[in-house]
């Protein structure tokens, strides 16, 4: 299911208003992003509490698409973060990190529709 859109990423990410006026590249990286996070939540929500066939966007829980649209955006400013670095620090100076996994961050989110360790 695609979750996120490419301009949805560009317009929430700050980046453009208009995801007509981004460049080539900016609109590749978005979908690109766009597609990874798609990709990784119907990965992680495999053998998801609704019902099969897959749901549509529109029939979607809306945590689970802000989650998307989230992750999304954080996957599209990583290419800002060099060397894995936000550009802030912690209370006691150390380099704030991102994550590894781009959807670390909405994981307990998607715990909350998935339903591992169930047979």
């Amino acid at each position: 299911m695609q979750w996120v859109t490419g301009a949805e990423v560009l317009v929430h990410s700050g980046a453009y208003s208009d995801p007509a006026a981004a460049t080539p590249a900016d609109t590749e990286w978005a979908d690109l992003c766009a597609a990874a996070v798609s990709s990784g939540m119907d990965r992680r929500l495999d053998g998801a509490v609704w019902p099969v066939p897959p749901i549509e966007p529109a029939e979607a829980p809306a945590e689970l698409l802000l989650a998307a649209r989230q992750a999304g955006v954080e996957a599209y400013k990583r290419r800002e973060a060099t060397f894995g670095l936000t550009g802030y620090v912690d209370l006691q100076g150390a380099a704030i990190r991102i994550a590894r996994d781009y959807l670390e961050s909405i994981a307990h989110l998607i715990d909350r529709y998935a339903t591992r360790g169930l047979a």
